[in-house]
């Protein structure tokens, strides 16, 4: 008899929202995480002072109409909402704008760009699929966008993909949310950010998860997933305070947790840290171990801060971008918190976030890292007015994979990893690298909500 009918590995959204569903649907689920604290990249802290700060740059794509709210509506959880950005606004010409400031159109233009809104909105799966495998450049040329509009454009979909190159993202991915923000919200692009910041989202499905009765441990690393034969047995978690000797010179002791279903919440570049990848022992088939290999190094980049001050330094309930930084060269991103939510920051106390998008591997190299830095701190005192006096937090960051699965040509929709293993009974996926579409957050919860229909069909 087995420990537990399920364990889930990994507990940002998509482990949460997979295993309070399983505990849900009547099974005994684990949910075993190998940090701290719940979240996974949506992890949430309460600094000293009052301020909360997220671990990175997040907003949420479609807010109250997404897959985010969805899946905590089937848990029973309604997250609360700060306010909406449904525009964009741009910096150009040393001084923000907003996008409808920006883009200036002939009524020509004007009727043009709308019978295009108009072919998005009514685009379905099979159109999408036909441009997966093909880039959003090639859809701008094809419909001869040209001038701000196409910087508009190119920074929507910088933002879609966390890829700074148009011919680097794939257009049936960016197509999809463009229709789904133009069918649901009536814009191009829409994200919200929830009350309290992430953790306004984690914070109840953790609650969710343990009053259904289901087990989170935190601080549980697995170390490996046990099979017997071509069925999934359960997995085995690394004992805590084994060997006092440092681990580069140990072996990791081990203890057994049985289940017949396993569910990696896991980015897919963590796979082989708990998945044997060597074909003369794997259960799992040589061309899927394969295609794992060939992609796993496709992800995404940011660098940036999350920064404290006195005064506001933008107030505008939207997000911003450009497309390159005056010294880094690279695009931005930024929103200020506080301008949606106030609570996030103590009274007369305001937070702004801010990153470049890059390549993983100009942030890999801490040299290249650290010069980028230094480059991008400069930027934002240029382009939010302020100096070094006025700051009262300034925490840098940097992340490869913030996105899960890069979502360049040939990486999205079906060309996803499936969320359920091939030719092994009782092994599944959830997660923003595996099947299921939409914006990080967005695509992680629509990947949850499939994975579980999945195990329960």
């Amino acid at each position: 008899m087995s420990d537990y009918d399920a364990i889930v590995v990994g507990a940002g959204v998509a482990g949460l929202g997979v295993a309070t569903q399983l505990q849900q649907a009547g099974k005994k689920t684990l949910l075993l995480e190998m940090y701290p604290k719940a979240g996974g990249r949506m992890q949430s802290y309460d600094l000293p002072g009052g301020y909360r700060v997220d671990i990175g740059l997040h907003m949420i794509e479609m807010g109250k109409k997404g897959y985010c709210h969805e899946l905590g509506a089937r848990v029973g959880k309604e997250f609360e909402w700060a306010a909406f950005s449904v525009t964009l606004d741009l910096y150009e010409e040393g001084k923000w704008q907003d996008m409808q400031s920006f883009i200036r159109l002939t009524e020509e233009e004007k009727a043009s760009f709308i019978e295009l809104m108009k072919g998005i909105a009514e685009m379905e799966e099979p159109d999408f699929k036909a441009w997966d495998n093909r880039s959003f450049g090639e859809w701008l040329d094809r419909n001869h966008l040209t001038g701000s509009l196409r910087e508009v454009w190119e920074n929507m979909s910088m933002i879609m993909t966390t890829i700074p190159d148009a011919r680097e993202q794939s257009a049936g991915e960016c197509l999809y949310i463009a229709k789904e923000a133009l069918v649901k919200g009536r814009a191009v692009l829409i994200a919200a950010y929830p009350r309290g910041g992430m953790w306004g989202v984690i914070g109840p499905l953790v609650d969710a998860f343990r009053e259904l009765g289901g087990e989170l441990r935190l601080g549980a690393r697995v170390e490996q997933v046990v099979f017997e034969g071509r069925k999934v047995a359960g997995v085995k978690v690394a004992r805590k305070g084994a060997s006092p000797i440092a681990r580069e010179w140990r072996f990791v002791s081990t203890d057994l947790v049985t289940a017949p279903l396993v569910v990696l919440a896991l980015p897919i570049w963590h796979l082989d840290k708990v998945l044997d990848f060597d074909r003369r022992y794997s259960p799992l088939p040589g061309w899927w171990l394969k295609r794992i290999e060939d992609i796993r190094g496709e992800r995404t980049g940011l660098l940036g801060y999350i920064i404290a001050t006195r005064r506001p330094l933008y107030e505008r309930t939207v997000f911003m971008s450009a497309l390159k930084s005056p010294r880094t060269g690279l695009p931005l991103q930024a929103f200020a918190p506080t301008a949606f939510d106030p609570g996030v920051a103590p009274d007369g106390r305001y937070l702004l976030v801010t990153d470049n998008v890059a390549e993983p591997w100009e942030l890999e190299d801490k040299f290249n890292l650290a010069r980028l830095m230094e480059r991008h701190w400069e930027d934002v005192k240029e382009l939010y007015s302020f100096d070094d006096g006025e700051v009262e937090l300034a925490i840098p960051y940097y992340t490869t994979g913030c996105d899960g699965l890069a979502r360049k040509p040939g990486l999205t929709g079906d060309f996803k990893p499936d969320v359920q293993a091939p030719s092994v009974d009782g092994l599944f996926f959830a997660g923003d690298t595996y099947l299921g579409r939409g914006l990080a957050i967005e695509g992680a919860s629509r990947s949850a909500i499939l994975c579980v229909e999945r195990i329960l069909a």
